[in-house]
């Protein structure tokens, strides 16, 4: 039995266990099939550890795309085209209101107004290249350009008749108010819900490209973390399977590839953790809150025409006392029933309780939001005043132009804060992904070539 059992050991590789048994001699070690499966196992958990990586990965970087270069900027884009139309058809209701051109207050409204129209070209042209090959898109953009051109042909008769005809100030006469409520109309009841409704689809756009991409991130943490150990417990495996059965401690190539897959599992899962934060800084605490600023912004100033509207037109003053109440609380919202009733309300009403509304969410407790509720309920009480008030528009106008610049300037500031953390948030993510695509292919080829090249002196002993 001994000499049978040197002249076997003789012809098996170095290392290989012989078990002698009733059936004759086999290979515990399970031949290179065997061999060949466990390497076949380690690359299979390694394929899939750097495929849900690169899944999760390219859900970020179009997310990012989407957010920080598309649809995002287009947010951005149409909310200044509301804001733009809004302050111009403002600007022609204050020179109306005020008599028309000659006055110092009104040649500024009307200085006021032609760089508007630029604005508003400007904002339509930015839309427009924006929205790239979305047909729809640019059909609406393409309608908005159609309708303000028709406002402006009305809004010129208006402002021409107005140049015409000497009137008192806060006193238009009929065919001049008449030519405005026709401009008016066309501009709140067509242009701007146009204007409007591009913001919320891009919006949209926006909100569920984050959605569909933090989804995949933590399912990308999930899955990487068990197909990483996974891989890592194989290729432990491995490791000892070739040391029982070859008798060989070390297999420089596994241990390279260990050592690579360790590095690639847990800078995966760090940069995966990176995206998600990019993301919601870039969506939750950039975007959303500087969205609510910069619509707050426009309604803002569309306030300020209604509340011109309700010198200029006072058969309608009741409608635009309500429209003005309805924006309001769109704001900052707190319990009212009426207008008096809401600027008594706010009055009392401190930025700790927490008030809602495009504004009020978007109060974080920082100077800057502290310095826009101020200012916000300084307007609201300035416009009552200016309601109670008799006699001359520009009188009454002036406080709460004042305290309409300080409100402004402060959301101005409050919304580029926001903005310059959504832009930054956005750049951070960029780079943290830079080619870690490309990076990933690499790593997933140079892997598989260290692990079969482990086995392949192993393979050759069978021969």
């Amino acid at each position: 039995m001994t000499l049978l059992r040197n002249r076997i050991d003789a012809r098996l590789p170095e290392g290989d266990l012989v078990v002698l048994g009733r059936l004759g001699v086999f290979r515990a070690g399970g031949g290179p099939q065997a061999l060949i499966a466990q390497a076949t196992a380690v690359v299979a958990a390694l394929a899939v550890m750097f495929g849900t990586l690169y899944y999760a990965v390219s859900a970020s970087e179009d997310s990012l795309e989407v957010i920080g270069h598309s649809s995002g900027p287009q947010v951005v884009a149409t909310t200044d085209l509301y804001y733009a139309l809004s302050d111009a058809d403002s600007q022609v209701a204050t020179v109306l209101l005020l008599g028309g051109s000659g006055t110092e207050l009104a040649d500024a409204a009307l200085s006021r107004y032609e760089q508007r129209r630029g604005d508003v070209a400007a904002a339509l042209l930015e839309a427009h290249r924006l929205a790239g090959s979305d047909g729809a898109q640019r059909r609406t953009i393409e309608s908005i350009m159609s309708r303000w051109g028709e406002y402006q042909q009305l809004a010129a008769v208006a402002l021409l008749l107005a140049e015409r005809t000497e009137y008192t100030a806060g006193d238009p006469p009929p065919d001049v108010l008449g030519a405005y409520q026709e401009a008016t109309a066309l501009m709140s009841g067509r242009v701007l819900p146009q204007a409007y409704n591009l913001t919320l689809e891009n919006a949209t756009i926006v909100r569920e490209s984050y959605d569909t991409a933090s989804g995949r991130i933590e399912f990308g943490l999930a899955a990487v973390a068990v197909t990483g150990l996974a891989a890592l417990a194989f290729l432990v495996l491995l490791q000892v399977y070739l040391a029982r059965v070859f008798r060989r401690v070390f297999n420089p190539s596994l241990v390279v590839a260990t050592a690579v897959a360790v590095l690639y599992l847990f800078t995966g899962l760090a940069v995966l953790d990176t995206e998600r934060d990019a993301l919601t800084d870039a969506k939750v605490d950039g975007f959303d809150t500087a969205l609510s600023l910069e619509r707050g912004k426009a309604i803002s100033d569309s306030l300020h025409a209604d509340r011109v509207r309700f010198l200029l037109d006072e058969g309608d003053a009741d409608v635009y006392e309500q429209t003005y109440f309805d924006k309001a609380q769109q704001l900052v919202y707190v319990e009212a029933v009426s207008l008096p009733r809401y600027q008594e309300a706010l009055a009392e009403t401190d930025i700790g309780d927490a008030p809602s509304g495009l504004i009020g969410d978007a109060l974080d407790g920082s100077a800057e939001a502290e310095r826009v509720f101020t200012a916000y309920t300084d307007l609201i009480l300035a416009d009552a005043e200016m309601r109670e008030g008799q006699g001359d528009p520009s009188a009454r106008l002036a406080p709460v132009d004042v305290a309409r610049a300080e409100y402004e300037e402060a959301l101005d500031a409050l919304s580029d804060r926001h903005l310059d953390r959504f832009r930054s948030a956005i750049a951070a993510g960029e780079d943290a992904v830079a080619g870690f695509a490309f990076l990933l292919i690499a790593a997933m080829v140079s892997l598989g070539v260290f692990t079969f090249s482990g086995i392949a002196p192993r393979l050759r002993e069978y021969r």
